[in-house]
């Protein structure tokens, strides 16, 4: 399982005030947080450097990030961006449409932008506030930004005249799934948590994406009873999905979708069981 996201709340926090202020926006995209979310338990990056004369924060961040948007044009639009040690990038785009897929693959190597401020008083600094996503012919393809719940993306304007300008892509990790169906091979993520108070037992709603490829020749529909979370301590949990991500999947293509799983933060869930 991918779990380099290990800074404590405090270190996270003290990251973010050295970025500087991240920018909220309400963007028409699902995969935003609202303001009452707690902080994530899987914490971005991660690594600062000082120097004699400036102090910069390097974009050390490992690990993978994920975004499922609405799309106007097609059925469904999926961002995955994983970010390597050695401060490369692979960058993944599908966009579903109803007979057929379109994937777009980028890579390349992160580069800080330098954000410089002095004082008479003070040796100037120079702080990390962003960092471009550049291939490998030197283009800069987007921005990525540290934020409370996960990296914002900001594409290009060449990039993004059919798809949403900012994008906030969570952190994820994967998760074992106990798959019961035949001819369809379905892969679970977890996603960052949100607080939910119910009687005096804070309830966390935890979102899974599944990426679900239908093999068989048949039209596959799944519903919500279907899928079943289960703890270490065997105790199970039933999940909670949007009727838009319950639209049935057609043979031989692949979709995703996002399901959550409410219980208490102390449980540590184990798998995902497809009925």
């Amino acid at each position: 399982m991918l779990n380099r996201y290990h800074l404590t709340l405090t270190t996270l926090t003290l990251l973010l005030s050295a970025c500087g202020q991240t920018e909220k926006h309400q963007e028409n995209q699902a995969a935003f947080a609202p303001e009452n979310q707690i902080l994530p338990k899987a914490q971005v990056l991660a690594k600062t450097e000082t120097a004699t004369s400036s102090t910069e924060t390097i974009g050390q961040w490992t690990g993978d990030f994920k975004a499922l948007l609405p799309c106007e044009r097609c059925e469904q639009h999926v961002i995955h961006l994983r970010l390597n040690e050695d401060q490369s990038f692979e960058l993944n785009e599908v966009q579903r449409f109803k007979q057929r897929s379109r994937e777009n693959n980028v890579t390349g190597h992160i580069q800080a932008v330098i954000a410089k401020t002095s004082s008479n008083q003070e040796a100037s600094t120079s702080t990390a506030d962003q960092w471009l996503l550049q291939t490998q012919n030197g283009h800069t393809y987007a921005t990525i930004q540290l934020t409370t719940y996960g990296l914002e993306l900001h594409l290009q304007q060449q990039q993004s005249q059919h798809a949403a300008k900012k994008v906030l892509l969570h952190p994820v990790e994967n998760m074992q799934v106990s798959n019961a169906l035949k001819h369809v091979n379905i892969q679970a993520e977890q996603v960052q948590s949100v607080a939910i108070k119910e009687l005096n037992d804070p309830v966390i709603a935890h979102d899974y994406f599944l990426a679900i490829h239908n093999q068989s020749d048949q039209t596959l529909k799944l519903n919500a009873s279907d899928l079943i979370l289960v703890d270490q301590q065997y105790h199970e949990y039933a999940a909670v999905i949007e009727p838009e991500f319950l639209s049935p999947i057609p043979a031989q293509q692949k979709q995703w979708i996002k399901v959550s799983f409410h219980y208490p933060a102390s449980v540590q869930a184990d798998v995902i069981k497809i009925k």
